[in-house]
């Protein structure tokens, strides 16, 4: 069976205090446009790992991940391009830039996300949702199998609310 090559990204999704942790690019592509803290999974590296390590990267906050909040799915130049956003809780709103990927790091309330220039409608809909107070996060049922090398989300039983 041969595998399918896929452009794998990932987001975190923050919220502290009512308020959602947002980046505005540096450069490329989406400069000057604000969304999530994001970036794509690396060789050998899960997406729980990779999520944690761009917010970390992008933001200077570390964090834990409550569960899977949104799965999007594309082809992008006739290859499947899968972009996952997990919930994060974090202990302190403290930020730092660290990395010339990113211009501005900010704590937005619901009121000012639509004052904001958008990577994408999904990123705000993502941070839209976030700060809704009926959010809800899929969690890791880990570990169902005999591995602990997998991580399965699920709605049975696992899903609850986490605003």
């Amino acid at each position: 069976m041969s595998g399918v090559v896929c452009d794998l990204g990932v987001a975190a999704r923050a919220i502290y205090n009512g308020k959602i942790l947002l980046v505005k690019e540096a450069r490329g592509n989406y400069q000057n446009l604000w969304g999530l803290p994001k970036g794509s999974v690396d060789e050998g590296e899960s997406p729980e790992s990779a999520v944690l390590r761009e917010l970390s990267e992008e933001t200077g906050v570390n964090g834990t991940i409550i569960g899977l909040s949104a799965v999007r799915s594309t082809l992008y130049k006739r290859k499947p391009a899968v972009f996952l956003c997990y919930d994060v809780s974090i202990e302190s709103n403290q930020t730092s830039i660290s990395t010339d990927e990113i211009d501005e790091i900010k704590w937005v309330d619901l009121e000012e996300l639509k004052n904001l220039d958008w990577v994408s409608q999904t990123m705000h809909n993502l941070a839209l949702d976030g700060l809704s107070g009926k959010r809800m996060s899929l969690k890791s049922s880990r570990p169902i199998t005999k591995s602990d090398a997998y991580n399965v989300y699920s709605v049975n039983s696992q899903s609850k609310n986490v605003g």
